[in-house]
């Protein structure tokens, strides 16, 4: 038996295993490796135990001392971020009871979308100039690809790195979500965050005042300048303050940040010649109120919200996480671009 049939051997115990040991006998492998044709099974391997396992790939990828331990991270996510399943011969992986294994434990509707929150999070994560070199060999590892089209393959790619653009990505919105619990009743914490990833509470602001004094009125958190010149007033409380009451009601902290968040409208609204002079062309804004969380919603209460919601005219409340969903569609949209268009759907 020569190398590769023990390593594929070793490879293929772990990975019937399943257990915590026999990842991590994998994960050494892969540390260790500075050749494709060890790095691209190992990693392939790791995948196996879902969504972990692609998080160990990704810190060995960020923490790898060579350039290939990056483009076969990049390489592998962009394939099975695509089809969801691995082939023979494909990635330099020749061993088809090997291939057999690794896809009989892949399920498309989870593997698919691991793949690419995965590859999202490494071109985030690595810094511009350490992501170049990999990304050249990557794009010619697919070029050599045997059965996926080349240019699906490199959009898959391309769109991950276009969401680099953003400035934030999975990292960022995952430190987010673990303040959410972490941190659920520490506002300056979410006050600095917004400050530094202030497209969470609006992917279309261009310009963004945290906390302005104008004539020392009551301060908002946040006025935002929109790209198309239209404003928003954010009022934002803790993701640890009740958003409704059990009986479905807005809560006594709900209801003060709607009023902050609705007087300091109106306060710059009457005075709009002068705020104009602060805030460019600044018109009537919308507002936005941000507490609580709404997973912590019943049904009833979730209805009772969309109907105050609706029944206002230039203010929505919203709870924290609720700006970490629409984050994350929005990452994906254009990381992705897989946005269902329905044409010419008959209504009556």
């Amino acid at each position: 038996m020569n190398y590769f049939d023990t390593f594929y051997a070793l490879l293929q115990d772990a990975i019937t295993d399943g257990g915590l040991a026999a990842r991590n006998r994998v994960e050494v492998e892969a540390r260790a490796a500075d050749e494709l044709a060890i790095t691209f099974p190992a990693y392939a391997a790791l995948t196996t135990w879902g969504r972990k396992g692609f998080e160990v790939i990704v810190d060995i990828a960020i923490k790898g001392r060579t350039v290939k331990s990056k483009s076969a991270a990049l390489t592998l996510f962009t394939v099975l971020g695509a089809s969801g399943r691995l082939s023979v011969n494909q990635l330099l992986m020749t061993n088809p009871r090997f291939i057999a294994l690794v896809n009989s434990k892949f399920d498309a509707t989870t593997t698919k979308p691991a793949a690419r929150y995965a590859l999202r999070s490494l071109v985030m994560s690595l810094p511009t100039d350490d992501l170049l070199i990999p990304l050249s060999q990557s794009f010619m590892h697919l070029q050599l690809q045997p059965e996926e089209p080349a240019p699906e393959l490199v959009q898959h790619l391309v769109g991950a790195i276009s969401a680099k653009w953003l400035r934030f990505g999975p990292p960022a919105l995952d430190r987010y979500e673990h303040m959410l619990t972490a941190r659920a009743n520490d506002e300056p914490a979410f006050q600095e965050f917004f400050c530094t990833y202030p497209q969470l509470l609006d992917p279309l602001a261009v310009q963004v005042w945290s906390q302005p004094d104008f004539h020392g009125a009551a301060e908002p958190d946040f006025v935002i300048r929109r790209a198309d010149d239209s404003y928003l007033v954010v009022e934002i409380e803790c993701p640890g303050k009740m958003l409704l009451t059990k009986g479905g009601q807005f809560s006594h902290e709900t209801v003060h940040a709607e009023k902050q968040t609705l007087d300091y409208e109106s306060f710059l609204s009457e005075r709009v010649v002068e705020a104009r002079m602060h805030f460019p062309n600044y018109r009537r804004a919308d507002c936005l109120a941000v507490i609580g969380l709404e997973t912590a919603l019943t049904t009833e209460q979730r209805q009772n919200l969309d109907r105050a919601n609706g029944r206002r005219q230039n203010l929505r409340v919203v709870g924290f996480d609720w700006l970490l969903d629409r984050a994350r569609t929005m990452i994906s949209n254009i990381g992705e671009g897989e946005i269902e268009v329905i044409k010419r759907h008959r209504v009556v």
